[in-house]
């Protein structure tokens, strides 16, 4: 015969690293912020280990934040990168130090309304919100680009800036 110490049925199991093990797995709420539960979970672990007796090990093996950290700190780069390419081409191209301005400031007042929108309306920061205002970065920079082009050759055909404005703009 052949004698296991173990349960009558055994329905299911858990390994890890080789050792018969228990995991518990903490779901968040639908509603509820995935970074904020994982740090409460993570707060909480030194005080569920005291409580475990010395020969029981505790190992997160599953921490869904740290993609949502890094993908996070992408977008960030990304938008930084972004507009230091774009005030850099401008400048390159056009010469001018007003000229460059423009859309530098175009961007981060763009970024700064689109958050404000979001906060205003109750919505979090997620991945697909993160895709959507690095688009938002490409387009606001192509429109700011476009606009500009159109006053600057205005203004290289001798029309006073603040007209070379309003016609530029009225055609765009």
């Amino acid at each position: 015969a052949q004698v296991d110490d173990s349960f009558e049925i055994v329905k299911t199991s858990a390994n890890f690293n080789g050792q018969t093990s228990i995991t518990l797995a903490v779901l968040r709420q639908p509603d509820a912020n995935t970074v904020a539960v994982v740090d409460a979970v993570r707060a909480a672990i030194p005080a569920f280990r005291e409580q475990l007796p010395q020969s029981v090990t505790m190992t997160v093996t599953n921490d869904r934040a740290k993609s949502i950290r890094e993908a996070l700190h992408d977008v960030t780069l990304t938008m930084a990168l972004t507009i230091g390419l774009v005030v850099l081409v401008i400048f390159l191209f056009l010469r001018r130090l007003t000229a460059t301005v423009v859309p530098t400031l175009s961007l981060p007042v763009s970024l700064l309304g689109a958050v404000a929108l979001l906060w205003g309306f109750g919505y979090t920061i997620d991945n697909i919100s993160l895709l959507g205002l690095t688009l938002a970065v490409g387009l606001v920079v192509d429109d700011a680009i476009v606009m500009l082009e159109n006053i600057v050759r205005h203004v290289e055909h001798g029309v006073p800036p603040f007209q070379a404005a309003l016609k530029g703009s009225r055609e765009v």
